[in-house]
């Protein structure tokens, strides 16, 4: 009996771009808080970032290869919207599935990148210079 060949592992990454400089989040979780609040998962270093700005909540996907995605949600837990709103690609959203690339704007001086990679940790590190890793 022939197994089939293993899918690629895809890797959820979240770099994030703040006042700080870059910092890369592996996303394994089922959900996650960003905010300028410590007590964040994700904490975002911007003045203009609100204490609970989104919530990252892990999503199924049938269209993404390994089957989920992470979908992102202005406010926090409890419903409360950001101060300065969340805009991915530009556009003003209440919530929205990420796809591979997009941009998260979180005020005038923060931004995140979603990104899928199937690349091992050391060739993506090679190409984010000055990146912290945060969560290994």
């Amino acid at each position: 009996m022939t197994k089939p060949p293993p899918r690629p592992t895809l890797n959820h990454v979240l770099i994030v771009k703040d006042r700080n400089g870059p910092k890369a989040y592996w996303l394994t979780a089922e959900l996650y808080s960003l905010g300028r609040d410590p007590g964040n998962s994700i904490r975002i270093d911007s003045q203009y970032a609100s204490r609970h700005h989104a919530i990252l909540v892990k999503t199924e996907s049938p269209s993404s290869p390994d089957g989920f995605t992470y979908q992102i949600i202005d406010g926090d837990i409890h419903g409360t919207p950001s101060t300065n709103g969340l805009y991915v690609r530009g556009q003003r959203v209440e919530f929205q599935d990420l796809e591979d690339g997009d941009e998260i704007q979180f005020g005038n001086d923060a931004t995140a990148t979603y990104s899928l990679q199937t690349k091992e940790l050391d060739a993506i590190l090679s190409t984010f210079e000055n990146t912290q890793i945060v969560g290994l």
